[in-house]
């Protein structure tokens, strides 16, 4: 993994944010973070971070907007995106295939599983680890 190595977690629930940022920082990660899917690719462009985390259900831009637009931006068609949802949301597949969706993680989740979930992914290359569950 290249250093720093940077994950942008994108939710509007304030509390998701911490949790996660805390557990990745001591991870060695830099964080950043947006409250919805427009902040999160504003950020995404200024930053280029290594992956995201970002909540599917968000006033304004969603999780899987997001996601579609950061894969047709230049900066983002390789950024890998871990989603998480509360309501076990199904992506239709035809939709799936325009993001960079690696995992489908449902809320509640460990924040120590969702931040292993993304070192592994960045070790790995982020390449093809779309193991969309």
């Amino acid at each position: 993994m290249p250093d720093p190595t940077t994950v942008l977690i994108c939710d509007d629930e304030h509390h998701i944010r911490l949790v996660l940022g805390s557990k990745l920082k001591s991870l060695g990660f830099v964080v950043i973070e947006a409250r919805d899917g427009a902040e999160a690719l504003d950020l995404a462009r200024v930053h280029r971070p290594h992956a995201v985390i970002s909540d599917y259900q968000m006033p304004g831009v969603d999780g899987l907007e997001f996601s579609t637009r950061l894969k047709a931006d230049p900066i983002g068609g390789d950024i890998p995106v871990v989603l998480l949802t509360s309501r076990g949301h199904a992506v239709d597949p035809a939709q799936l295939a325009k993001t960079n969706i690696r995992r489908i993680v449902d809320k509640p989740f460990s924040a120590r599983d969702v931040a292993g979930l993304v070192q592994t992914m960045l070790e790995a290359g982020g390449a093809d680890a779309r193991d969309v569950a």
